[in-house]
């Protein structure tokens, strides 16, 4: 009796063996499809990111964050990033994200997916084949228009829920999809992500103290200033050169090496009047003419010559 429980054991040993070997070699196979995917789209792929489920809370992802993304795939789409990731064996999550967030999140799901846990997500209605939960329904009311209408007929079936968190939108599917339904996710979502832009932006907290922020400093999303870059260190001003220690006087001269004065020059000699040089004779001055005589008037009636 005892033999054939321990070939019992001895059984459904090798059998999980067998299945962990079949699961291992899919989940393999799986992750060499992806990265095959990804650099033939143009995206980056990595193996394990243990920390990115925790950034997410709601829907496929709600109290996940003990779980690791594997075969995370990050690219761009329509002018957002997003990324593609599964949790393992649960499902495969897209997520793209928004160039600003909103405290305002919205739920789309399927009619047969059992309705969120989450107690601020309220009941606004069921759009074609989906039923719509909100954390504000006025917002979502406006939200959900004939764009909203148009996009939740044309999601693709495979995607069992759509919704917001923050700046974030996402999507699952079933774990082990192929890549035409990883294509037609990521478009949907990326459609989702374009309509909830009309959002409103992420408010400022309320307790927030505005009497010590200088208003010309920005502040980020949550409020805090942006701090100020550190001001670059003084340098040290150059030391003043060390001042010229003044030459020592000269020492007089001894008064006997002093010069004696200067004899006076002795005026210079007059030379003799012999010696003088005579006048420079100019040019002879020419003789004077001799004035020439008047005529005598003619008398009176006579012809003139």
């Amino acid at each position: 009796m005892t033999g054939m429980w321990f070939l019992l054991a001895l059984i459904a040993l090798a059998g999980a063996c067998a299945l962990l070997y079949f699961d291992r070699s899919r989940r393999d196979q799986t992750g060499r499809v992806r990265q095959i995917w990804a650099k033939a789209q143009g995206y980056t792929y990595d193996n394990v990111e243990e920390r990115l489920p925790a950034q997410f809370h709601r829907a496929a992802l709600a109290k996940q964050e003990y779980l690791s993304a594997i075969d995370v795939v990050k690219g761009e789409r329509r002018g957002e990033s997003f990324i593609l990731f599964d949790l393992e064996e649960t499902a495969t999550i897209v997520a793209v994200r928004r160039r600003v967030g909103s405290d305002v999140d919205i739920d789309l799901r399927l009619k047969s997916t059992p309705p969120p846990k989450d107690s601020d997500l309220d009941l606004l209605g069921a759009i074609g084949p989906r039923v719509v939960f909100a954390t504000d329904l006025e917002i979502a009311r406006r939200v959900c228009d004939q764009r909203m209408v148009a996009f939740t007929e044309s999601v693709p079936p495979h995607v069992n829920m759509l919704w917001s968190e923050g700046e974030w939108t996402l999507g699952s599917l079933p774990i082990g999809s192929s890549g035409r339904e990883w294509d037609s996710a990521i478009e949907a979502v990326a459609r989702l992500s374009g309509i909830l832009h009309v959002l409103p932006p992420v408010t400022e907290p309320s307790g927030l103290d505005r009497g010590h922020h200088d208003p010309s400093r920005p502040r980020l999303r949550d409020g805090a200033p942006v701090e100020a870059r550190p001001a670059p260190e003084k340098r040290p001003a150059p030391q003043g050169r060390p001042a010229q220690q003044g030459r020592p006087a000269q020492q007089g001269r001894p008064a006997s090496q002093e010069r004696p004065a200067s004899q006076e020059r002795p005026a210079s000699q007059e030379r003799p009047a012999s010696q003088e040089r005579p006048a420079s004779q100019g040019r002879p001055t020419p003789e004077a003419r001799p004035a020439t005589p008047p005529r005598p008037a003619p008398p009176p009636g006579a012809p003139r010559s």
